[in-house]
């Protein structure tokens, strides 16, 4: 192989200096070409020599494709490419992969966490008991109990499926919609199918959403879907904060239309202080989108990116391709 640049730009590799990627590398003329994430204008200046590139949240759009006229694959640090232009690249002859299934137990046990913590009210009851100085079971209204909630899955993917095989132990029913739904598997693990999204949404006590970015779900879960919850129902998301229009659900929350919600994502990120409504709003749940935050799931995701970045540069198809 001629000598080839990948460009890096991602804090998980650069914390150990792209040892892992550069392990992948050595057998071949490769130069790891690493990008700040918080420097754009060295991205700016280094693109240009890029022959692939990977990247955790970079904005990949047409006329940044276009400053990279070398660079023939980008490769998705994760499953959500929302952030680059695929269209743009495909028309550019550019390739675009992604690493699927590498945080599945990782995110599932994170919104199960958020479901179980919301249904016996821990946050509110934390809160109670550290910010108001009230140690009293009264302090929250008393919930049903979690073996009589439905945990109502939005989408029916791997980490949906993966969450409705540890659900099923603990709530009463686990309810699933999916504009692709797969009814077959949705039998095998005991999960009942909704005939449409409406009613999925109105008979969950907890939803939990697991859908990609795309223009069809951008804000699927507005004023509107908010207000077909129970007035005593949970929102869970470990999606993409834009699946969710933030500010109405910020409002559904202060006027008791839900009675609360956890998010590990928001819209914009990262949000600043007073950047996000939910990030302010005591009956909402916030983690700094670390659903998928494990050693494993790092040292996959960077193993299976570098790996599609060299199969290309080999002349070989990548894996997880998009396009």
């Amino acid at each position: 192989m001629e000598h080839k640049t990948v460009g890096i730009r991602s804090d998980h590799s650069a914390k150990d200096d792209y040892a892992l990627e550069r392990e992948i590398f050595k057998d071949d003329d490769i130069e790891i070409a690493g990008v700040s994430t918080s420097d754009d204008d060295e991205f700016a200046m280094k693109r240009r020599r890029f022959n692939a590139f990977i990247h955790t949240h970079t904005a990949v759009s047409g006329e940044v494709l276009d400053d990279m006229p070398d660079c023939g694959i980008i490769c998705q640090h994760g499953q959500g490419v929302d952030t680059i232009d695929v269209e743009a690249a495909t028309k550019r002859g550019v390739r675009v992969t992604n690493v699927q299934g590498f945080n599945v137990d990782e995110v599932s046990d994170h919104a199960l966490a958020f479901a179980m913590a919301l249904g016996k009210n821990i946050p509110y009851y934390n809160a109670a008991v550290k910010e108001e100085g009230v140690y009293h079971a009264r302090s929250c209204e008393p919930n049903v109990k979690l073996a009589e909630m439905n945990l109502g899955l939005l989408g029916f993917g791997r980490v949906s499926r993966r969450l409705a095989r540890k659900a099923k132990v603990i709530f009463g029913s686990v309810s699933a919609y999916d504009v692709l739904m797969d009814d077959a598997a949705a039998r095998e693990i005991g999960v009942r199918t909704a005939p449409d999204l409406d009613t999925l949404i109105r008979e969950a006590d907890i939803l939990s959403i697991h859908l990609p970015l795309t223009g069809e779900t951008r804000n699927l879960i507005d004023a509107g879907k908010l207000a077909m919850m129970k007035p005593s129902a949970y929102l869970v998301n470990c999606a993409r904060g834009a699946i969710v229009d933030n500010q109405a659900l910020s409002d559904a929350l202060d006027n008791g239309v839900i009675l609360g919600a956890a998010v590990d994502v928001v819209e914009p990120e990262p949000p600043g202080r007073e950047g996000n409504p939910l990030i302010r709003n005591k009956r909402c749940v916030v983690t700094p989108h670390v659903a998928w935050y494990s050693k494993s799931a790092i040292k996959r995701m960077r193993t299976d990116a570098a790996q599609s970045a060299l199969a290309y540069l080999r002349g070989e198809t990548p894996q997880w391709l998009i396009n």
